[in-house]
């Protein structure tokens, strides 16, 4: 043998040497007893796969499936794994706290009686490597300490008595109180049987539709609460275990109502509700399909069975319209449509220009938040009956990619008010039923493109403010060096950044962004009486674009102002701040005439 060999034995004795004392220190422990130390086997939890337990000539054995227990004896059953786990961590710490050699044992009046081994608790653990059982006896006298024999050892060892409270008294300890687990059942549809009968189905998209009575969109949030809530309702007490149990003591026989769980067309779970209890009041007996029997629980879980279909339907009339490409609207005579390019979002029929961006998205948003109120017609046979056979407005939704041409999403048609004024129809392209929404919705809807103008107003861009009020006309200009010409207050000149304020804050008043009225209609608010307008010029690169304020009669809290674009169109109406108009406004024409740019007519 060369040296190189006899060095490399050497090394794989070492380590092996090494193996065997970590190996012993992690599954052996070493307990002191007069005649010396015993060695004790230790538990690795992990490790554990079934576990057998006998008390009273009561079996117990539960096993570990993946990584849930279950119960085997005396009944086929799920299992608390709390308490299992519970057991298995005392096991796994449990560490002798001295020994008692077998002719100490014997030496004692009883022998093993002495200890209460003569009849132990027999705990049997097996794992994947072999089988640990301890034979449990009586606590010593001080009562925090259990006497316990390991079998295959010599003598009895004592431990901390917690190892005797980790145990069930009975089965029914351990026993899990949930009516199903809905975590480890595989299940993709829900049948509610009884007053209310409707069947739901989880789509590809995770989301719970209705497909009976009707094909619908369904309440999701209701759909899962109703789940959930039967999976945490508590079981309070175990009835029978068999199905020799009269259905009749607990109004089995005919169901006050059922619940099924499938997964394709195949039932996986029946639940049975029963009647309430004579002796229990509030009480009421389930019996379980998969395992037969039969338990108690409250009756509260019967509320939401008997709940109306109605509630079990999505009242969002638009859930989504995420990936928007363009809106096209028809209102009344008037038609105009919506378009995203790039980032930004643009009118571009019947005339271009840019839409704002924010307006857009809070437009998205209204729409989104409409609410269902009434199912008026799930079939939706007759939409004449509902104004909509031809609909007053509509709304056309396109969604798309950045490099795919838009598809229509939906069409949103809006009927005719209903009989009591606080509804309005409303229907959606791709579903049948025809739907009622407050008509105060009606409202917040868009009827006109102007209402979509991008305000754009830069104060530092306006190059002229042409005043009028009553025929007269004052004109203020800045000149190449920045400063205003055309203006003086009654004190003396009004100062330029009084002016450049007034301008700022005009670009940050708030837009109401209502449908613009006609002449007629805005005869209401004095318009052409007061005949007062301020019109500013703003250029814009090479060009200079006009945004005119006429104002209107005023409220108790605002002065009413219309603006409009370029050539005079009209864009919205909306309400102007009176303190604004008041403090920064009102100055520029007030003063007195002291240039030639004020002229009579």
């Amino acid at each position: 043998m060369n040296r190189r060999t006899t060095w490399a034995l050497v090394s794989l004795a070492l380590l092996l040497g090494g193996w065997l004392v970590m190996t012993e220190r992690r599954d052996e422990v070493r307990v002191a007893g007069t005649d010396g130390s015993v060695r004790f086997r230790r538990l690795d939890p992990r490790e554990v796969v079934s576990v057998e337990i006998l008390r009273s000539n009561v079996a117990i054995r539960l096993e570990r499936t993946n990584s849930a227990w279950f119960l085997r004896a005396p009944i086929h059953y799920p299992v608390q794994s709390t308490g299992v786990e519970r057991l298995l961590e005392v096991l796994g710490g449990l560490v002798p706290r001295s020994h008692l050699s077998g002719a100490e044992v014997n030496a004692q009046r009883g022998a093993l009686a002495a200890f209460g081994l003569e009849r132990p608790d027999v705990l049997t653990i097996r794992t994947r490597e072999g089988m640990n059982i301890l034979r449990l006896g009586g606590r010593t006298p001080l009562g925090s300490q259990v006497y316990f024999q390991q079998v295959g050892q010599d003598g009895v060892f004592t431990a901390d008595a917690s190892l005797l409270e980790a145990l069930p008294a009975s089965p029914e300890d351990w026993r899990d109180r949930r009516l199903f687990d809905a975590d480890s059942l595989a299940f993709d549809r829900v049948e509610v049987l009884g007053d209310t009968e409707f069947e739901a189905a989880l789509t590809t998209n995770g989301t719970w539709s209705l497909i009976r009575p009707l094909v619908a969109r369904a309440n999701d949030d209701q759909i899962r609460r109703l789940l959930t809530d039967a999976a945490d309702t508590r079981v309070l007490a175990f009835i029978s275990d068999t199905l020799t149990v009269s259905a009749d003591d607990h109004g089995l026989n005919q169901p006050t109502a059922q619940m099924v769980l499938k997964w394709g067309g195949q039932e996986v779970l029946r639940l049975q509700f029963g009647r309430e209890s004579t002796n229990s009041h509030g009480q009421i007996a389930v019996r379980r399909s998969d395992f037969g029997n039969v338990v108690r629980i409250t009756n509260s879980i019967l509320e939401s069975l008997k709940r109306p279909l109605a509630a079990y339907r999505d009242r969002r009339l638009m859930p989504s319209i995420a990936g928007l490409q363009r809106l096209e609207v028809k209102a009344g005579g008037d038609s105009f449509t919506l378009e995203k390019q790039g980032t930004n979002w643009w009118v571009v029929a019947p005339r271009r220009f840019p839409a704002d961006g924010s307006w857009v998205r809070e437009t998205f948003q209204r729409f989104m938040r409409l609410r269902i109120e009434d199912f008026l017609d799930d079939l939706g046979t007759d939409p004449a009956r509902y104004g909509l056979a031809p609909p007053a407005r509509e709304y056309a939704f396109h969604v798309g990619g950045s490099n795919t041409a838009p598809v229509l999403l939906t069409r949103l048609s809006l009927g005719a008010p209903l009989g009591d004024g606080r509804r309005l129809s409303v229907r959606r392209s791709d579903e049948p039923g025809i739907y009622g929404i407050a008509a105060g919705d009606l409202q917040t809807l868009p009827v006109s493109a102007s209402q979509f103008r991008d305000w754009n107003l830069n104060p530092s861009n306006i190059v002229q403010i042409e005043i009028r009020q009553q025929g007269r006309v004052r004109v203020l200009k800045r000149n190449a060096v920045g400063r205003w010409e055309g203006v003086a207050a009654a004190q003396g000149v009004l100062a330029d950044p009084a002016i450049d304020e007034g301008l700022h804050r005009i670009g940050l008043a708030p837009i109401g962004r209502f449908p613009v009225p006609n002449e007629a209609a805005l005869k209401q608010f004095a318009f052409d009486q007061l005949d007062h307008a301020v019109t500013l010029t703003q250029a814009e690169g090479g060009n200079f674009r006009t945004l005119q304020l006429r104002f209107g009669g005023r409220n108790a809290v605002n002065q009413f102002v219309w603006a409009a674009f370029d050539s005079g169109e009209p864009a919205i109406l909306t309400q102007f701040p009176l303190g604004l108009y008041q403090e920064y406004i009102g100055p520029w024409f007030s003063a007195p005439p002291t240039t030639p740019n004020e002229r009579q007519p």
